[in-house]
Formats: C-alpha cells, sequence, structure tokens
C-alpha cells in the first residue's frame, strides 16, 4: 500500500485486492472503479461506457 501524508493508506489497482478481478466488459486488468458502471473498469472500456452514457442522454433530450 502507498503511505499517503494525512490520509490512510488505500489499495490501488495496481495492488492485488479481493475486489480488483478486472475490467467487467473484457479481459483486461481494470484500472480503476466506474460508479455509474457499478464496477471495475480498464481505461479503454471506461471511455467506451461514458461515450455511451453521454449518446444516451442526448437521445432522451430529443
Amino acid at each position: 500500500m502507498k503511505a499517503t501524508a494525512g490520509l490512510k493508506p488505500c489499495a490501488t489497482a495496481d495492488e492485488l485486492s479481493g475486489r480488483n478481478h478486472g475490467c467487467g466488459l473484457c479481459e483486461a486488468p481494470a484500472d480503476g472503479y466506474d460508479a455509474a458502471y457499478g464496477g471495475a473498469l480498464c481505461e479503454e472500456c471506461a471511455d467506451a461506457f461514458g461515450d455511451l452514457r453521454s449518446d444516451v442522454r442526448e437521445v432522451r433530450d430529443e
């Protein structure tokens, strides 16, 4: 774990964790947790999911 001044140490995506099983949409390692998706995503899938959400918002607003 990385120690940070003033904050408690937290696990990162680079470290082994029981919650880091990789991207929820593909087989790549996860780069982080996406709250809108509700799970871990790699950067490429997070970008694609963000684009999809944006497209859905645009259609809904028409």
